[in-house]
């Protein structure tokens, strides 16, 4: 990527220059420096391709500018497998158990879907947006071993109060406690996605336009309407409106904002972000330190108050 930079011909400063060509220029310079960077840091390295696939689309676009011919469709890398390259076409895919939706391929990956033959392993890992899926929800499966460790925690906590001849405190522990301890959990989670989310929309949000491309049955009689829009590395991210009445009618586009990521993993959020993130945190925090309080007090704060008279 620095000798395609370094051997390239364009020169910012040359008469005729298109407005945006710059604008490109700068954006592959920028992708190869954080690329530079990332490259450095042992948990930045996995966003590395990502980035140099940014330099390049930038420079493809530059060219494209200054031969005066239309700018080329993005297309991200590859969706099974980024080593493929760039892909070259959408096709429709469903992953297991999940329901159909475009996705990039590359040209062979495209053949080996319309003809129905099995698709290369990989080892690519999809995230709940790639997928389809939907992600699964914190402390939702009770075979997940932390959560076993803190029931564990609990009655044995509740079984030391017992011993030490305080069985309202074991009672209250095992019910208040319990019960207190998970509304600290949802607040915090409620907080901090909030709080992050509201911190990413301040430093790099930008307002813009979602085209709607379906709409499908979500839960609870729940109509959802899914807009499309692309993001500057060329996916496509997704955002869902839900519609509770089944004669709602979808617009054909939506404002939206887009919240850019380090890892390439853009996030959209509703036109009405600036003020709900806000209210969010405002309803949440009451919630997380006046339950944190009531923990406190009977984890382990009554064990605590024993032992010390």
């Amino acid at each position: 990527m620095g000798e395609m930079l370094a051997e390239h011909t364009f020169v910012p400063g040359d008469p005729g220059t298109p407005p945006k060509a710059l604008d490109d220029w700068e954006r592959a310079l920028d992708a190869y420096d954080a690329a530079s960077r990332a490259l450095h840091r042992r948990r930045q390295k996995k966003v590395v391709p990502h980035l140099l696939q940014e330099g390049l689309t930038a420079l493809v676009d530059l060219e494209a500018r200054v031969a005066g011919s239309p700018i080329p469709r993005r297309f991200p890398p590859c969706f099974f497998d980024p080593r493929h390259g760039q892909s070259t076409t959408e096709a429709s895919w469903a992953p297991h158990g999940g329901a159909k939706r475009l996705i990039a391929v590359c040209a062979a990956d495209a053949v080996r879907l319309r003809e129905g033959s099995p698709l290369l392993p990989s080892g690519h890992v999809t995230t709940a947006g790639e997928s389809g899926e939907p992600p699964p929800r914190p402390g939702g499966d009770l075979s997940n071993p932390w959560l076993i460790g803190l029931f564990v925690l609990l009655f044995g906590y509740a079984t030391a109060l017992l011993v030490m001849g305080d069985m309202t405190g074991a009672i209250l522990a095992v019910t208040v406690g319990g019960t207190v301890g998970g509304v600290v959990l949802l607040s915090a989670l409620l907080v901090c996605s909030a709080s992050i989310d509201l911190w990413a929309l301040i430093r790099r949000g930008h307002r813009t336009q979602a085209t709607f491309a379906r709409s499908t049955h979500g839960r609870h009689r729940a109509h959802e309407h899914v807009y499309v829009l692309t993001d500057a590395s060329g996916r496509r991210r997704e955002y869902i409106q839900r519609a509770y009445s089944g004669a709602a009618n979808p617009s054909p586009s939506r404002t939206v904002w887009y919240l850019p990521k380090a890892d390439g993993r853009g996030k959209a959020l509703s036109a009405w972000s600036p003020l709900w993130l806000p209210l969010r945190i405002l309803v949440g925090l009451p919630f997380l330190l006046g339950s944190t309080a009531i923990t406190l007090y009977l984890i382990p704060g009554r064990l605590i108050s024993i032992l010390l008279l």
